[in-house]
């Protein structure tokens, strides 16, 4: 059976944890340190997944207790037996020198460790667990033993983890996690006219969408199922996003309506421009919204057969779209023909690799050094006479990928710095074809 233990130092409410979970008061609860002497094995259950539960004695360090060697016997037992360890912390004393040291003993386990911070009554105390992303555990949740808060989610992460779970859950949540995944959504939008239907029928290779030269001619989204490669799509082709003064109120503006609907709704945006006009002001809006909504994005300049197919001719509308587009760098360009059936396929490649990244995850060592890094390259500029410092960060769940960095003092970070952070993460991380998000938080310094 799989085997969860749960490890600490003294007196963080282990214990009290561990009774809540099994539901009953099998574990002595005292708030005296060091209570528990003994590991104790019951079996446990969540969402009808069956487990098998440690609550095991605090790790004492040193020998003023004379229980301390045979404690650190039992957890060190325990690390080879366990198959996840629950490191419970207390929110309310703060991160001290002894969790760090338990750390540093269930890192070198490469086990899963899911970091308990309990005493965390309420969400408005949530603000505590941050520091303790500075363990280098990615998964850090608020609980209270004795209130049952935050229990039922840190036993879905348990749970998460324990081999053919998904097969105990019910048919509808394991379609819904497939279809969320192995489907990509894509929004194909740009100014009307700019060929978005007739790049969708070069993908599809046949005429599902109607084409025509009369601007607004797809007055509705059309959701379309594509599979290549093993990749499945399904394609969004969206009436084209129309100035607003030319917009009459009617099926057209709730044509517009929809796209925006589509946009925020997909994973990665394809935004079509004609090779011929090159980004114009409607483009430029269309893709700041793109950059509103932190969406992931190809860029696509679309009917290069209209233009002399010279090298020079080709470069010049490319630097054009990206320095009028300059504040997506990080979605890449892609020239295609529809009407050829030309790029297509490398824009297809696009669509995977930008979606990819955007559902990708580092490990909180990993971020860290690389802000070490980057802050060796240069440091910020002083605020009010003082340094800014970013103490640590860690990646917080969902897409884009987004980054909490825990400073001095968050106003101080100005955009340049903020730019020079993100384009530097983007490398050193293998983020560069997808946009990601900083959050800047207060931290006091203790050290």
């Amino acid at each position: 059976m799989f085997r969860v233990a749960i490890v600490g130092r003294p007196n963080v409410g282990k214990s009290s944890l561990f009774n809540r979970i099994i539901g009953k008061r099998k574990a002595i609860v005292e708030d005296i340190p060091g209570v528990t002497r003994d590991r104790i094995v019951s079996t446990a259950e969540w969402r009808g997944v069956p487990f098998e539960l440690v609550d095991t004695g605090g790790y004492l360090e040193g020998d003023d207790d004379k229980f301390a060697p045979y404690l650190r016997k039992q957890i060190e037992k325990e690390l080879d037996l366990s198959d996840l360890f629950i490191f419970v912390v207390d929110g309310k004393e703060g991160l001290t020198q002894a969790d760090r040291d338990v750390a540093d003993i269930l890192r070198k386990t490469e086990k899963p460790v899911i970091v308990a911070v309990n005493k965390i009554d309420n969400p408005q105390q949530e603000d505590r667990i941050y520091e303790f992303y500075e363990l280098g555990f990615d998964k850090v949740f608020p609980v209270s033993s004795i209130q049952k808060y935050g229990v039922a989610d840190l036993l879905d992460e348990v749970v998460s983890h324990i081999p053919d779970y998904e097969v105990e859950a019910s048919q509808e949540e394991i379609e819904e996690k497939k279809e969320d995944r192995d489907v990509i959504k894509v929004a194909i939008v740009g100014k009307p006219n700019a060929g978005k239907s007739s790049l969708l029928n070069a993908i599809l290779g046949e005429e599902r969408a109607v084409v025509s030269n009369i601007p607004g001619t797809t007055r509705d989204v059309v959701d379309t199922l594509f599979e290549w490669n093993d990749h499945r799509f399904l394609f969004l082709d969206t009436a084209g996003l129309r100035k607003k003064s030319k917009v009459d109120y009617g099926i057209e503006f709730f044509s517009v309506g929809r796209t925006l609907d589509a946009l925020k709704k997909a994973d990665v945006v394809v935004h079509v421009i004609d090779a011929k006009e090159g980004a114009t002001e409607q483009d430029t809006k269309i893709a700041h919204l793109i950059q509103k909504y932190s969406k992931p994005a190809v860029i696509v300049i679309n009917k290069i057969d209209t233009l002399p197919q010279r090298k020079e001719v080709l470069n010049r509308v490319r630097n054009q779209v990206r320095e009028r587009l300059y504040f997506l760098p990080y979605a890449p360009i892609v020239m295609t023909s529809a009407k050829q059936k030309k790029g297509i396929k490398q824009l297809l490649q696009e669509i995977i690799e930008v979606y990819n990244q955007a559902w990708k995850r580092v490990g909180t060592g990993q971020l860290n050094r690389a802000i070490q890094q980057i802050m060796s390259l240069r440091q910020p500029p002083a605020y009010r006479g003082k340094p800014l410092k970013i103490y640590y960060g860690t990646q917080l769940e969902g897409k884009p990928p987004c980054f909490l960095l825990f400073v001095n003092y968050p106003e101080g970070f100005k955009e340049h710095y903020v730019r020079f952070l993100e384009n530097n993460l983007r490398e050193i991380l293998g983020f560069e074809k997808a946009p990601i998000k900083l959050i800047f938080r207060a931290r006091e310094s203790r050290y």
